[in-house]
């Protein structure tokens, strides 16, 4: 009776003992969920800027960069040099251009367009349809620079109408400038003329051409 009280009374114990032991494991488990880690961190940050492109021309004196420098961005822009107010049949004049970024500037290129042409005559009688043009790249503008091999912009296979721009495949480009001075110019030069045989009608007749050149940066 004594031994059966005994075997019992351990058998409590045991039961007892199991019994905290699981619950010391559970409260193990859960301590090793909510316990706090060391921490620490890496930050990055990046800088954006955007680039300028900005252009000036000069209708003056090109083949030196002298000349006045302005920011001929609104129609009708500078005036192209001609002299030409009384032409006649078979004459011939040319004007220069040119055109550059300006201080702290990226590269680009520029496109020359069909010009706005308008004319005091009408019909077969109009001095405006009656011109005649070309346009190369040239650190000159005079007759010369239209012979040998030259960078035709308009009229490489003969002299255009006002009503043809740049010619297709055609590349003008325009350097980049550094943080204290303009890109290398890029120079024009228009030739115009009126074709013998003109009409006599043309006579004291007006034309206004206007070109406009549109730079596009390439970077």
């Amino acid at each position: 009776m004594g031994h059966r009280r005994a075997k019992t009374k351990r058998g409590v114990i045991f039961l007892r003992i199991r019994a905290l032991l699981a619950g010391a494991l559970a409260l193990g488990l859960g301590g090793s969920v909510t316990l706090a880690s060391w921490t620490d961190s890496d930050f990055a940050s990046g800088s954006f800027g955007a680039s300028v492109f900005r252009t000036e021309s000069n209708v003056t004196k090109p083949y030196d960069a002298l000349g006045t420098w302005s920011t001929n961005d609104a129609s009708p822009g500078a005036t192209l040099v001609f002299n030409a107010a009384a032409m006649s049949p078979g004459t011939v004049f040319y004007a220069p251009f040119a055109v550059r970024t300006k201080a702290t500037s990226v590269a680009g290129e520029v496109v020359l367009g069909i010009p706005v042409v308008s004319s005091s005559g009408t019909g077969v009688a109009d001095l405006g349809a009656a011109l005649r043009y070309r346009v190369v790249r040239s650190a000159t503008c005079e007759a010369s620079s239209f012979t040998g091999s030259q960078d035709f912009v308009v009229g490489s296979d003969g002299v255009k109408p006002l009503t043809v721009g740049q010619a297709v495949g055609v590349v003008n480009p325009l350097a980049a400038a550094t943080e204290s001075l303009p890109g290398a110019a890029t120079q024009f030069c228009f030739e115009v003329s009126l074709p013998a045989g003109a009409n006599n009608a043309l006579q004291g007749q007006t034309a206004t051409a206007i070109w406009q050149f549109t730079a596009t940066s390439s970077s």
